[in-house]
């Protein structure tokens, strides 16, 4: 289980998770899309971890 420190932090995190990111006609670039995106998800974190 998750713990946020605030409620806007625990819903802009559901809106991520159901951001749904397809593109039918381009599949491998929706592919590196959502590699980015999730890419850039874990960088972020780590520079909040570290970040003090």
């Amino acid at each position: 289980m998750k713990t946020y420190r605030n409620p806007m932090e625990k819903e802009f995190d559901r809106q991520a998770m159901d951001t749904i990111i397809t593109d039918p006609k381009h599949p491998v670039r929706t592919f590196f899309r959502k590699i980015h995106y999730i890419f850039s998800m874990w960088s972020d974190k780590l520079r909040r971890l570290f970040r003090v």
